[in-house]
């Protein structure tokens, strides 16, 4: 087991979210045996103490390739969520793209989620989205656009995305932007609003604190992004990114935030022992 750390002054709602974090967490305990991985204590810690990890060359480049093409082939027939001057969406990859799917299962992530959390799991969705070059301003973004102003995500104290980049990513278009330790460290005020300018950010918590997490095809970024985070606005060529959201609970506060799903038929597949991974998510 790790360290675990938690500030209740850190979350949105306070001890309040850290009660109904904690009863989750002994719900998953006293309900599914946890069979822990010692391999990936140090990634765990890290994430604890940090914020943020990252693992390069975690997935092989061919086994990425699939979904980029799916996702291109879905373009082409008109079948995103979401398409805009900014960003591209694809609606539900864990159901439309099989790849992310046996990827949010993999072994080794949810070893990691397991030894982050302390118990078995959750996994509460997945967003596989485009982020494309754009010469507007970041305060003036709208729709998924605005995720290029800092914020601090509403899903819990303490939860994790894993990102993993399907683009070789500079600092030219669209590097995860993480504050390091910020999921600790608050300052007066924090919640009176909920975008936050880099400037602003920046003041605060010193240039330094601010990490540009560039990578390439393969590697994981890992974040609890209740610490302040955001994605640097693309200023050149485009980025590809999947998204995998991993929690003990869906959020109770949000009662329809979590609105991920599955096919019935990928998840009666599943060995056994993974099965609660999926407690949460809709089978269609």
């Amino acid at each position: 087991m790790i360290d675990i750390k938690i500030n209740p002054d850190a979350a949105w709602r306070g001890q309040d979210e850290v009660d109904a974090y904690l009863r989750a967490i002994d719900y998953r305990k006293n309900n599914y045996t946890l069979n822990l991985n010692a391999d990936v204590k140090d990634i765990a810690q890290e994430l604890n103490d940090n914020g943020h990890v990252t693992i390069k060359n975690f997935f092989d480049k061919d086994l990425l390739l699939p979904i980029k093409e799916e996702f291109e082939q879905k373009k082409s027939r008109g079948e995103l969520q979401y398409n805009d001057n900014y960003t591209e969406q694809l609606a539900h990859p864990l159901v439309s793209t099989i790849a992310v799917a046996d990827i949010a299962f993999d072994d080794r992530l949810v070893d990691i989620a397991s030894m982050f959390f302390g118990c078995v799991p959750t996994l509460n969705n997945a967003q596989l989205r485009k982020s494309k070059a754009t010469v507007l301003a970041e305060d003036i973004l709208q729709g998924n656009g605005k995720t290029t102003l800092f914020h601090c995500d509403k899903d819990g104290p303490r939860f994790i995305k894993m990102f993993l980049y399907l683009d070789d990513v500079d600092e030219d278009n669209g590097p995860f932007t993480y504050v390091h330790k910020s999921h600790l460290e608050k300052f007066d005020g924090w919640r009176s609003s909920y975008r936050r300018s880099h400037e602003e950010i920046e003041n605060i918590y010193g240039k330094d604190r601010i990490k540009y997490l560039t990578g390439n095809v393969g590697d994981l970024i890992i974040a609890n992004t209740n610490g302040f985070h955001k994605g640097k606005k693309v200023i050149k060529n485009e980025r590809l990114l999947l998204t995998i959201y991993y929690n003990v609970h869906t959020t109770e506060w949000l009662p329809n935030h979590c609105s991920g799903r599955i096919k019935k038929d990928f998840f009666e597949q599943l060995p056994e022992h993974k099965k609660p991974v999926a407690d949460y998510l809709e089978k269609i």
